[in-house]
């Protein structure tokens, strides 16, 4: 996760003023399918670029780094999960934002505890809510992010409790 000084730039000044939420998203695929690992392998990242973008079906999109191996493990199978940050989970933003340790005979992700979801994405069970997806297209451009689309299979809501917002409660800028 990029955080960034304030810029003299007004288009940066700008794009820093609109508000986003947090979220985790995690996927897992086996080795076979993957050019970056040889082991079956489990990716997360903190993001913040998310937007539902239809309600029948419902469907949403995350904007993710080109070259991480979280947008090929995602491309690769097919599935992720967004996993909602509330107030409670700052903590997470950073975490995430590192490389992913995983423990999987313990179910843990970085130290957090996850449950299987039943299309096999990894949901962090400390977090509001988790929306496991289906991978549906996946849109190309000259910047430095794709954008994944993805019709929500199954959610989970843990509690209702207010998502996390940028700069408003988690204190980080992101971007610009």
């Amino acid at each position: 996760m990029a955080t960034t000084a304030q810029s003299s730039d007004p288009i940066s000044q700008a794009l820093q003023k609109i508000t986003y939420g947090y979220y985790i998203l995690t996927t897992r695929k086996d080795a076979s399918q993957l050019t970056t690992r040889s082991e079956d392998y489990i990716a997360a990242g903190t993001v913040c670029w998310v937007s539902q973008v239809s309600f029948e079906p419902h469907m949403v999109m995350v904007a993710v780094e080109k070259t991480s191996d979280l947008n090929e493990t995602i491309q690769k199978s097919r599935i992720f999960a967004l996993n909602v940050l509330g107030r409670k989970n700052k903590d997470l933003i950073q975490t995430f934002s590192q490389k992913t340790k995983v423990e999987e005979a313990e179910h843990e992700l970085n130290d957090y505890a996850y449950e299987d979801g039943k299309a096999g994405s990894p949901l962090l069970t400390d977090t509001v809510a988790s929306l496991e997806c289906r991978l549906v297209e996946v849109i190309h451009s000259q910047a430095d992010h794709v954008l994944l689309l993805g019709e929500v299979i199954e959610a989970v809501v843990r509690d209702a409790s207010e998502p996390l917002l940028s700069d408003i409660d988690a204190g980080y800028k992101y971007g610009g």
